[in-house]
């Protein structure tokens, strides 16, 4: 018992000596916009494979997670679909379903991309490398990019997948390939810049 409440207090020492140091820092790069952009990507970078390789030994149940939310949502719209399981496509691991529409079947993959997972961890990234604004509210960021990442994805998913029933193979290919990676990168810019000013004018009205 002893031993766990010396191991809590060496923690949180830790932890506020690095909240501390980072503060200083901080207020010395405020002064360099050159400083604080540099910083920026630096903190970028190295937040994003901090991040990465966390999430990285979760990709499958992540890839089985939107996949099973994704037939869900077919189902409630009364499309027929069977789980498939892991397969190989597209040279990785690829959680698979089929489609079964007016008798015709249609394999869907769910792969690594289509997750929006990396998407979350660019916002993320650019979020907890950001200055001006407090730990925090990088925190609320986090968990809301998080969340709204994840549903604004998934129909994303679900209207790509209404695209293939529907749609010739020439509009299956823009959608996909195209239109909808440009709207989550939108979706990225939008919301880290309505999270920077609410964040940073919430510092303001406080001081």
């Amino acid at each position: 018992m002893k031993k766990s409440l010396g191991l809590a207090r060496n923690t949180k020492k830790n932890l506020d000596f690095f909240f501390d140091y980072f503060k200083k820092k901080e207020k010395e790069i405020k002064k360099s916009q050159m400083k604080q952009f540099t910083w920026f990507v630096v903190g970028f970078v190295l937040f994003y494979l901090i991040t990465t390789g966390i999430v990285l030994p979760f990709q499958d149940p992540l890839k089985a997670m939107t996949a099973g939310n994704a037939q869900a949502m077919l189902s409630v719209q009364g499309i027929e679909n069977e789980t498939i399981g892991f397969t190989e496509a597209i040279g990785e691991n690829a959680f698979s379903f089929t489609i079964i529409n007016e008798n015709v079947r249609q394999q869907v993959n769910i792969i690594w991309l289509c997750t929006g997972i990396l998407e979350i961890i660019i916002l993320i990234s650019a979020m907890l490398a950001s200055f001006g604004v407090s730990w925090k509210k990088k925190v609320c960021g986090a968990i809301g990019a998080i969340i709204v990442g994840y549903v604004f994805n998934l129909l994303r998913v679900w209207t790509t997948l209404n695209i293939i029933m529907t749609q010739k193979i020439e509009v299956i290919e823009f959608s996909h390939d195209l239109l909808f990676r440009l709207i989550l990168f939108l979706y990225i810019m939008v919301f880290y810049v309505a999270w920077f000013y609410w964040a940073v004018r919430s510092e303001e009205n406080r001081l």
